[in-house]
Formats: structure tokens, C-alpha cells, sequence
């Protein structure tokens, strides 16, 4: 993806997800072997832009997830206009890649904010998550899974190498359109999702060389994961999951008490965020089964994903 002319003081980069929509405020700084980006501000907004989509071949943003994502971009506009010397960068991922109509989206994006979204491909998207991930863990030897609304992205990081990745475009909120029911699964739409999600999996033969490596989790729903479990063990702070280990038997409990629950009783779970509670399992379920198959026995969650992983590129390529 070509970034040029990123010079002024705080560049903008505004993340058009299939679940939410995220701004991040970077200011520009000098350090001694050249320059990086610090984040001063994040906001975030749960707008569903896969809402509703539709099948394989017909896959349509809806008038209302358009709606609500340019409402949210107002007021992102009011916000990052306070800062001084800003230039904007859009990316967007799932949803506005396979959507038939996204040109129209696109269109209204850059007449409201003179930014041109870069639609990334789906390896784009897994290469910088694996930037984003060794740029700030210092692990050598895992399997990353991101899972987001409008898609999953999977790679395989040997010696901090990045060794094999796939973006397959099922999401968590896509998956919860098609097998929950408003937010549950029953016992036959459980086996059914499982199954799926296995047949999903056999298509991919190097999956095996992941056996028993340690999981780094990404996206909403798995931050939600990491976000119960802190809140089980009393820290104050939910939101700071970067680096946060989970042994997998919890991950295991935890999906096994959310399967109980109705989506009205998981909000009087301590951690659970409201925009995510219909969709937790359609995002757990397909991890519950590919942890499974790996014999994974540790989960690693990271913050740094996608636009951290496209600033270190940025800085490292010297594009700024």
C-alpha cells in the first residue's frame, strides 16, 4: 500500500472496521535514530458497518450502518480539527472491501474529510497485525488470530518471522447473523457454528505447524476476553490487555459461562461492553474450536494491531 508525503505534526488515521469505527490522533516525534508516531488520542464508535450485509455475492453496506458510520465521522471531525498542522489517512477493512456498493461510502467519506480511504486487502490486514504485534510483544514463537466484525485473519510467526497468513472473510458479526439467535446459540446452531468453523480450518494445512504455540489475540471481541478476566482478578484498569496472558482453560470457562447466559444477562458481567455482548460468541466460538485443534495452552492479547502495525511501516520505510 503506497503512503507518501506523511510529514506534517499529528496525522490522523481514521479506521473504518466491520464492527466499529476508530480514530487515533498521532503526533509526529524526533527521537535519536529518526522519527515515531505517539498516540495522544483514541475514540472509538460502534456503528456496525457489516450489519446486514448479506451473502457471498451480494454483500451490500445497509443505508443505516452507512449512516451511523458517518455520523460517528462528524464527530471524530470535530474533534481531530482542535489539533494543529493534522493530515488525515482512512483505512478501512471487511466490510468496505467486500461490500458491492462501497464506492458511494467512499465517495461520502472523502467529500466529508478530503481523505481518500486505502481499502486494504485482506493480507494486508495480517501482515500488519504481525507488525503490529512484534513492533511491541517480545515473543518469538505464536499464532496470531484476529478476529474482527467483517472477517478473521490468521498467521503463523516463527523466529518473529512471519511464516504463513490467510484472511478469511468471516466476522464476528457476520458469523452472529448466521448462526445465533439474538445473541444465543442453541444447543443445534452450537454444532452447527462448530462444524462450520472446523471445515473452515481443514482447508488450511499449515495450521498444524501452530501446534501447541501460544495464541496473540486481537480484535473487539477478544479484547472483551481479556477485559472479564481482569475484572475477575480485581484490576482497576480493564482497558490495559496489552500483553495480558490468559491460560486457555479460562478462555474455555468463560465461553462456557457466556453460552448460558442470554445477551440482556451478559451485561451484568463486570468487563462485557454492550456493543459487543450479541455478538461475543460469534467472535469466541470459531477460537474455541481452533484452540482445540492446536492444543494451544497460552493466550497473549495485543492492543497493537493493523494501525500500529501500518505506522511502524510508515516510520521504518521512512514515508514521513
Amino acid at each position: 500500500m503506497k503512503l507518501e508525503g506523511i510529514c506534517l505534526k499529528n496525522l490522523v488515521v481514521l479506521d473504518f472496521g466491520s464492527n466499529s469505527v476508530r480514530l487515533s490522533i498521532n503526533k509526529m516525534e524526533k527521537i535519536d535514530n529518526g522519527h515515531r508516531f505517539a498516540e495522544v488520542k483514541r475514540l472509538k464508535e460502534t456503528t456496525r458497518l457489516a450489519e446486514g450485509m448479506g451473502n457471498e455475492e451480494q454483500k451490500k453496506l445497509s443505508p443505516g450502518a452507512i449512516k451511523r458510520t458517518i455520523q460517528a465521522i462528524k464527530y471524530f471531525k470535530r474533534v481531530y480539527q482542535t489539533y494543529p498542522d493534522y493530515q488525515v489517512l482512512s483505512i478501512a477493512t471487511a466490510a468496505v472491501r467486500e461490500a458491492t456498493n462501497s464506492q458511494e461510502f467512499i465517495d461520502e467519506v472523502l467529500a466529508l474529510t478530503g481523505s481518500r480511504i486505502h481499502v486494504l486487502s485482506g493480507n494486508d490486514e495480517a501482515y500488519y497485525d504481525y507488525l503490529g504485534v512484534i513492533s511491541t510483544l517480545p515473543i518469538k514463537n505464536f499464532m496470531i488470530v484476529d478476529m474482527g466484525g467483517g472477517s478473521v485473519e490468521l498467521a503463523i510467526v516463527k523466529k518473529r518471522q512471519l511464516m504463513h497468513s490467510i484472511s478469511l472473510p468471516y466476522g464476528a458479526v457476520g458469523l452472529s447473523e448466521q448462526f445465533c439467535q439474538n445473541g444465543a446459540l442453541p444447543e443445534e446452531s452450537l454444532k452447527a457454528f462448530k462444524s462450520f468453523s472446523s471445515r473452515l480450518f481443514d482447508g488450511l494445512s499449515w495450521l498444524n505447524e501452530a501446534k501447541g504455540s501460544p495464541l496473540v489475540l486481537l480484535g473487539g471481541c477478544n479484547r472483551t476476553v481479556a477485559r472479564i478476566k481482569r475484572a475477575e482478578e480485581g484490576f482497576a484498569d480493564l482497558d490495559n490487555i496489552h500483553g495480558f496472558e490468559l491460560d486457555v482453560a479460562d478462555f474455555k470457562r468463560i465461553y462456557a459461562n457466556l453460552l448460558e447466559y442470554s445477551t440482556k444477562e451478559r451485561l451484568n458481567i463486570k468487563g462485557m461492553e454492550e456493543a459487543r455482548s450479541d455478538i461475543i460468541l460469534g467472535g469466541m466460538t470459531p477460537l474455541d474450536v481452533l484452540l482445540k485443534r492446536l492444543d494451544s495452552k497460552k493466550i497473549v492479547f495485543s492492543e497493537s494491531g493493523v494501525r500500529e502495525g501500518l505506522l511502524y511501516e510508515m516510520v521504518d520505510k521512512k514515508k514521513i
